[in-house]
């Protein structure tokens, strides 16, 4: 008996011995990562977190990021490392930006600037800090954005941090440009860069260097603005240079690009055309095979460039190519500029009448958009005033423990009508997903038309408009970013005239942009319902959308919601 037990204990050991001995493999670098941290310690431990941190945010998941970034920054705490905590640190201020969780980011930031500030870690610091900045400016808060950034400057020139001065600085000046006050944007960015210059990374100084191009044109100062372009291109060939002797080549085409525009612009309006065109052909290379916003300005100065020279249809040209960029991405406000410079063009070219009945087109269109943005600002001014008197008055007529319970009361409310106000949205986009798929089924004549109808009992733009649903069905046309009217016109055998009227008589009124792009929502949200693989930005981009942004805001204005929160829900009704 006791032979037997031995026995067996020997075949068991034997057969541990032959499982754990077989090698296993990852079925990603993410496990991989993590299968090799169970033995790692140290700094080797800190930066296996960090790449995981990294591997996160391109997976366009807010939850897992964040628990990376939480995983870090406790062990870096564990460790005592103060540097990895403050990356950490940094990295979910980010995050919290990049997913535009602004009450989460308001809420960390305090804390997490009272960490880096007592290790002295100031990159982090003023990093972290902008990402406010930031905020207020993507929510078009563009005062309160220069309030803070003002505040940051000076918090800057107190702690005696360069590359404080040098961010805050570079904040300023991009609001005071962004707002049109050119002279403060240029004091501020030449502030900027000669406090950046003396950083070892120069991102951020390319970055100031084209604000200030940008500035310098928009003052007409074009001899500054060749002095600064000459400067800015030597210190894209110094680092080019020290890059290529550590034995690595960076990639520095986009920031050649536009130190190349922007020297072409000075030469072009000091009517140094030969060089001018020299410049632009070097714009031109350093242009190919980048992103659209990148030949958008490219096609801007080269029109500008035309003319200058007289060469009226070229300028057409470039600018007819701009227009038709913009139209298929349906942004309406750079079109807006795009459209001007067409006016321009015409009445440079003598054809008044074209530039006159641009200008009366589109004037009223700025001049509105001008307006609204005004209202904003001064709505927002009111809001800063109306804070900033409730807070004096506080501060004047009650004392510190009122104060204090009166903040804990207004706290306590804010949490309860977020979770009251997150509670009743979950039910409605509930209520609203369920609309959406009957309203889906209701509106599927649209997109199907009935072929049971014979086709003699159609008149010709109900044929031109049942051939044109059945080709976008069969082919999927939709999702080529690039497709226009004309492409479809001429697959139908038609022109791009009677394909609108046809599109705007049987499509409830839509223009071709809107009826191009209702098709592609609707293969947009069968992709979020159907493909849980893919992510926001996949799934924008197979449908046809070349812009996050663009994809983001028609969805939640056809949808009444976000695509992240349309998949959510149709998660919940499939578990259901």
């Amino acid at each position: 008996m006791n032979f037997m037990a031995v026995k067996c204990c020997f075949l068991l050991g034997f057969i541990v011995c032959i499982i754990t001995s077989i090698p296993s493999y990852a079925e990603s670098p993410e496990d991989s990562i993590r299968m090799n941290m169970q033995r790692m310690k140290g700094p080797e431990l800190l930066l296996a977190h960090s790449n995981l941190c990294r591997l996160a945010a391109a997976g366009d998941d807010s939850d897992k990021e964040l628990a990376c970034l939480r995983a870090f920054i406790e062990e870096a705490n564990l460790q005592g490392d103060a540097e990895a905590e403050g990356q950490a640190r940094s990295m979910q201020m980010m995050c919290y930006y990049n997913y535009y969780m602004p009450d989460s980011l308001k809420m960390a930031l305090p804390e997490n600037l009272r960490f880096m500030g007592k290790h002295a870690l100031w990159d982090h610091y003023y990093n972290s800090w902008n990402t406010l900045v930031e905020l207020y400016i993507y929510e078009d808060r563009l005062q309160t954005a220069l309030r803070e950034a003002e505040k940051m400057y000076a918090d800057a020139r107190r702690n005696k941090s360069n590359y404080g001065v040098g961010v805050s600085a570079y904040c300023v000046g991009g609001i005071y440009q962004t707002m049109g006050r050119f002279g403060e944007a240029k004091k501020s960015l030449e502030e900027s860069v000669d406090a950046l210059s003396k950083e070892e990374d120069i991102s951020l100084l390319l970055s100031a260097y084209n604000a200030l191009g940008e500035t310098l044109d928009g003052m007409g100062a074009y001899e500054e603005l060749r002095s600064v372009a000459v400067v800015w291109k030597e210190v894209l060939d110094r680092y080019k240079m020290e890059a290529e002797a550590k034995g690595y080549t960076p990639s520095l085409g986009g920031r050649y690009l536009y130190c190349m525009l922007a020297a072409a612009v000075a030469e072009i309006e000091t009517q140094h055309y030969d060089k001018a065109s020299e410049l632009l052909g070097k714009a031109e290379m350093y242009a190919n095979g980048r992103k659209q916003i990148a030949r958008f300005k490219l096609l801007q100065v080269q029109a500008r460039y035309y003319v200058a020279t007289n060469q009226y249809e070229k300028a057409l040209a470039c600018n007819n190519e701009n227009m038709s960029s913009l139209v298929s991405i349906g942004d309406s406000v750079s079109l807006l500029t795009v459209q001007l410079q067409q006016a321009d063009i015409f009445l440079a070219a003598e054809q008044y009448k074209a530039a006159a009945e641009l200008y009366k087109e589109v004037i009223p269109r700025k001049d509105k958009l001008r307006n609204t943005e005004l209202a904003t600002q001064l709505d927002e001014l009111r809001t800063i005033f109306e804070v900033d008197k409730l807070i004096l008055k506080n501060k004047i007529t009650t004392n510190r423990f009122y104060f204090a319970v009166l903040c804990s009361i207004l706290l306590l409310v804010m949490v309860i009508l977020i979770v009251l106000y997150s509670s009743r949205l979950r039910r409605k986009n509930r209520i609203l997903y369920d609309t959406i798929v009957q309203s889906q089924k209701l509106q599927d004549n649209l997109f199907f038309p009935n072929e049971l109808i014979p086709e003699g009992r159609l008149d010709n733009d109900e044929v031109l408009f049942r051939n044109l649903c059945k080709l976008m069905l069969e082919e999927q046309l939709f999702r080529d970013p690039l497709i226009k009217r004309d492409d479809l016109a001429a697959r139908l055998t038609t022109n791009r005239t009677y394909l609108a009227d046809a599109i705007r008589k049987y499509a409830d009124g839509l223009t071709f942009t809107e009826y191009l792009n209702r098709y592609r929502l609707r293969y947009a949200a069968t992709l979020l319902s159907g493909n849980p693989d893919l992510s926001i930005n996949e799934v924008g981009d197979d449908s046809g959308f070349n812009s996050r942004s663009t994809f983001n805001r028609l969805f939640r204005d056809y949808f009444g919601m976000s695509p992240s929160e349309y998949r959510s829900i149709s998660r919940e009704k499939k578990r259901e």
